[in-house]
């Protein structure tokens, strides 16, 4: 079974044996990979939606693993009882949506051992809501599918280092580790705030000077964080 580079990067974060529920599962194919790779012991490929769910046991009949994962309609961790899986997914989603699924399952979340998460946006909220609930970020990868960025964080119970803003924002490990796609995410992103800089200083506006401010700060930030680079 042939999964994209983000798929595939977030089944890399599961450890093997586990039990886990893949929030969000859409057509199931997190856990049906693990489990056609013999990785995982059980699997609960969650939706909120009954469609997607559909789909997803029918894929999951059709690669024969129905006795490894099982579906289950559930608004997030909503249906998932304490101390059932030992590692919980939740990608594939905005981070404020995943830091409302973490902050109303909180209950369930602390009887499980790891957290793998991929928001599509807010990284910075969700990483800042693993320390408020006692994760410890343990991994981040930074990949890049079908022209876009992706980030996947890898956490575990625990205290973690200090984070200050910029940590929080660009991310810690992903600093630290001088990430070749952080550079390349950052370099791309000043050449747009560029020429949407120039585009600013034609129009000359009371507006287009507090949105000069904003983006001029923000590259700041960055060539910072490139300097670590």
């Amino acid at each position: 079974m042939e999964l994209s580079n983000r798929l595939k990067a977030i089944s890399d974060c599961v450890k093997n044996d586990a039990v886990i529920a893949d929030i969000g599962t859409d057509h199931g194919y997190i856990p049906i990979y693990l489990a056609k790779e013999g990785k995982i012991k059980y699997a609960l490929a969650c939706d909120v939606n009954k469609g997607p769910l559909h789909k997803a046991k029918t894929n999951i009949n059709h690669y024969g693993v129905e006795d490894v994962v099982e579906t289950r309609l559930s608004d997030g961790l909503e249906k998932l009882k304490k101390n059932e899986v030992d590692t919980v997914i939740i990608a594939g989603m905005g981070g404020l949506l995943i830091e409302k699924i973490m902050d109303k399952g909180r209950d369930v979340l602390a009887t499980i051992d790891e957290l793998i998460v991929s928001p599509h946006s807010d990284v910075d909220i969700v990483r800042r809501k693993l320390h408020t609930l006692g994760y410890k970020i343990l991994d981040e990868k930074l990949i890049q599918d079908e022209g876009k960025y992706y980030t996947i964080i890898h956490a575990a119970h625990g205290v973690d280092k200090k984070y200050d803003t910029i940590h929080y924002k660009y991310g810690k490990l992903l600093i630290e580790s001088q990430s070749p796609l952080l550079k390349n995410m950052l370099e791309n992103k000043v050449q747009k705030y560029q020429e949407v800089m120039r585009q600013l200083a034609l129009q000359d506006t009371e507006r287009s000077v507090a949105r000069s401010k904003v983006i001029q700060e923000e590259l700041e930030e960055i060539r910072e964080v490139l300097a670590c680079l």
